[in-house]
Order: structure tokens, then sequence, then C-alpha cells
């Protein structure tokens, strides 16, 4: 075999073995919206995979909730526009108080579940958010980084003041 053809068919094995592994990775995480009342309420204990910012945050600075003196149309019109900013996502499941996106890494496409639920409480409109690698022990802190990076987002973003009904 010449130098040429060893080159075309390892390419060509690369390329088979990447397109092999994305289908698997696909195949073994597969996309199903998580409904509103289905909304997880906490990670898997000692979790390095997950966040939640909920009553029983993990991986989250701390945070317990979002709260923000908006209408809550307005709030989660604003969080569908941050997880329509952010690349490699893509949203599969959207209900008026709850959104469902998932992020795929760049390479391997592999899925990242990101969650945020909204509701009313005294007059404000209150987030919960989860973010999970569906595969794999470790996400290398990038859904530690996202909710973070949300969050920030949202208490920072500007939006009309008014009351949640």
């Amino acid at each position: 075999m010449s130098k040429k053809a060893r080159a075309y068919s390892l390419v060509f094995g690369i390329i088979i073995t990447y397109v092999g592994v994305v289908f698997a990775i696909q195949i073994a995480a597969p996309d199903n919206p998580i409904e509103p009342e289905n909304f997880p309420t906490k990670c898997p204990e000692d979790s390095i995979n997950c966040s939640l910012i909920a009553p029983n945050h993990h991986r989250s600075g701390n945070l317990t909730e979002i709260r923000i003196k908006a209408s809550l149309l307005e709030v989660m019109d604003e969080v569908r526009e941050w997880i329509d900013s952010q690349s490699g996502t893509s949203t599969i499941g959207d209900w008026p108080e709850q959104t469902h996106a998932v992020f795929r890494t760049l390479i391997l496409r592999f899925p990242d579940d990101f969650l945020v639920q909204g509701f009313c409480d005294n007059g404000d409109s209150v987030l919960y958010v989860y973010s999970q690698s569906r595969l794999g022990v470790s996400d290398l802190g990038v859904n530690k980084a996202r909710v973070e990076s949300f969050a920030e987002h949202m208490v920072n973003v500007e939006m009309a003041t008014s009351e949640c009904v």
C-alpha cells in the first residue's frame, strides 16, 4: 500500500471513528424533555456533574433561588433569550413556566441538560435552575460555571419593575 493510500485510510478511519463515537453518545443520551412537574429537586449526593439553584442547592454558590421584581412572562422571555445567545444550545421543551435546553460540547457533542423553572412568590418572579451532564462522572466545572453565569446575568439584566402575578 502506498503512503498516499495509507494516509487516506488513516483519515477515513479517524472520520469513521469520530462519527461512530458521536452517534454512540447520542444513542446513549437521547433528548427527553423534562416536564415542569418532573423538575429535579436535588442533585445526586456528592455529584460533580450537576448544579442546582433551589432549596436543595448544589454547586451553585449557595444560591437557593433567583428572585426578580418583574413579571414572570418577561423573566421567562429573558431566560429564553439568554439560552438562545449561548453557543451549542437547543431548546427541547418549552412551557410558560419552564424551559429545558440542551448544551452540547463542541467536538464530541456531549449533552448537558439546562432547566429553568419560574413561579411567582410574594409579588416576585422566582427561578430555580438545574444543569447536569447526562454522561460521565465529572463536568470539569462547566455546569457550575454555566449556572453561576446565568444567575449573574439574570440579576443584572434590566427589566421593567412589576408585580409577578
